[in-house]
């Protein structure tokens, strides 16, 4: 899918991936173990339960002074609610703790701007992706023309940023084996770290690159905008082996890619942003 994604300088085109749904083996969370479908939880307690990091514009971001969730999976989990014909309540949680907050039954599903990857997979269970926002690195403006590849980052000295228990951080770790890999722990960020001057790179998916770049453009440039370090398919977490559910969230993907749904979100909170 990186076609999708040539440049971050140009117009981005829309993303209606869809991804099969993985799982793994891991103990049935209780209602799964009585033969209860968390569709039939949810429905009975007439409340979705959403875990959100709010710390991840333009996907998921907290007003501070409001207290009210904004963002493209915001509106995504708001009309999922609506559609269930339940009342929606968000459950504030970290990176680090999304995958643990779904198997401890914190909440019934978590939408963050979350990445569809083989390692959660193991731990818990993904609706079909809706979006795919690949990874790239950003480095300073003064230190720009050091690295014409985000490979070249990869050497002995170089320090790179990036945000605990995200994606960013498996693939950082996989991708570059000389450089250092920093791990940064909310509520500090990855890009706020470079603008610092203690790491000489950050890596992070190209939805949330286009913020920062907003924010910074006289501070900040993404290395090789044409080359991913890795496509980036993003998706709401859930617990795994709930066939009812699994099928109702599923569908209800299908069913609003198919309505543009995700397509004018994609318009109001990503596009030319």
């Amino acid at each position: 899918m990186h076609h999708l994604w040539q440049s971050l300088f140009r117009p981005i085109r829309r993303v209606a991936a869809i991804v099969l749904l993985f799982s793994a083996t891991l103990p049935l969370p209780a209602h799964a173990q009585d033969g209860q479908s968390l569709l039939d939880d949810i429905l009975g307690r007439g409340i979705l339960r959403v875990g959100t990091t709010g710390d991840y514009p333009p996907f998921s971001e907290l007003d501070q002074a409001s207290n009210v969730y904004r963002g493209y999976e915001i509106d995504v989990v708001t009309q999922l609610a609506a559609d269930l014909g339940v009342t929606l309540e968000f459950v504030p949680t970290t990176w680090d703790t999304l995958a643990a907050g779904i198997q401890a039954g914190k909440y019934d599903l978590a939408a963050s701007g979350i990445t569809l990857t083989l390692d959660r997979l193991k731990q818990v269970g993904f609706s079909k992706s809706y979006l795919d926002s690949p990874l790239l690195p950003i480095v300073r403006t003064e230190d720009a023309g050091k690295y014409a590849a985000w490979r070249d980052l990869d050497q002995d000295g170089i320090r790179i940023a990036v945000m605990s228990g995200t994606s960013a951080e498996g693939s950082a770790k996989a991708n570059f084996a000389k450089a250092e890999i920093v791990s940064i722990t909310a509520p500090a960020l990855d890009y706020q770290e470079l603008l610092a001057g203690k790491v000489d790179a950050a890596i992070t998916d190209t939805v949330f690159i286009r913020k920062v770049l907003g924010q910074y453009a006289d501070k900040i440039v993404a290395v090789d905008p044409d080359h991913f370090i890795e496509g980036q398919p993003n998706a709401m977490m859930t617990v795994r082996d709930d066939t009812a559910w699994l099928n109702w969230l599923n569908t209800w993907v299908e069913m609003k890619q198919q309505t543009g749904f995700f397509d004018a979100l994609f318009d109001k909170w990503i596009a030319d942003k």
